[in-house]
């Protein structure tokens, strides 16, 4: 039976700004969703935003996808079953395929 490897050890301070970093990348996360929820970030910009920001780019597609306006959850999976896109797929992984058939279903 295999044996799962086991994680590297911290130091105390270590393990704090780690937290403190995932802290920070879900709470730009939920910021980027606002924006786009809102209709202030287009899906073009996010995927510029994604190139530039790492925390942007680790983001589910899915939940990109549920927070544009207009869209819930139920036709954020009909759009990603179109597009052939896994649910859980990052906005980094997206190819170029993927993104042109988001576009088509999602601008007009």
């Amino acid at each position: 039976m295999p044996v799962a490897p086991t994680p590297p050890s911290l130091s105390q301070e270590q393990r704090v700004a780690a937290s403190r970093q995932a802290v920070a990348n879900r709470r730009r996360r939920a910021e980027v969703k606002h924006l786009v929820k809102t209709g202030e970030l287009s899906l073009e910009e996010i995927f510029e935003l994604a190139e530039r920001e790492e925390c942007v780019a680790q983001m589910r597609a899915s939940d990109l996808i549920s927070a544009l306006p207009a869209i819930g959850e139920v036709k954020a999976k009909r759009i990603m079953r179109s597009a052939a896109i896994a649910d859980s797929r990052r906005i980094r992984g997206l190819g170029p395929k993927q993104r042109a058939e988001l576009f088509r279903a999602l601008v007009r």
